[in-house]
């Protein structure tokens, strides 16, 4: 048994939404999580785009993980601009962050309003 098989695989890190991660998971040593690797069999599987189709697949979880519906295939409404804006919570008005923006916005505007020297 080769030392990466021996060494321990630890979860994903971050949101895990999709079944397939109960069954893979990260070399401990692999500190930026770039290769995948099977908890039961150890081997590394690809999935360089995030993305956990061929996880589903691999050969010894493919009859355990049903492929859910994709998002994709997902009847989705995008929200419109307006809709997104209204529906977010603004800056207490005596926060710092709420200042620094304004202060950034009224530089801007004033900025563009000032003549061009020549």
């Amino acid at each position: 048994m080769s030392a990466a098989a021996s060494e321990e695989i630890v979860n994903k890190r971050g949101k895990d939404s999709s079944p397939v991660w109960q069954f893979f998971g990260y070399y401990k040593s692999d500190r930026s999580q770039t290769n995948v690797v099977c908890k039961l069999c150890k081997t590394v599987v690809p999935a360089k785009t995030g993305n956990t189709t061929n996880l589903m697949y691999h050969p010894l979880e493919h009859s355990r993980i049903q492929p859910t519906t994709s998002v994709a295939a997902t009847p989705h409404k995008q929200q419109t601009t307006m809709e997104r804006y209204s529906a977010s919570v603004p800056y207490d008005e005596e926060s710092k962050r709420y200042k620094d923006i304004m202060e950034a916005v009224a530089y801007h505007i004033a900025k563009d309003m000032l003549p061009l020297s020549t």
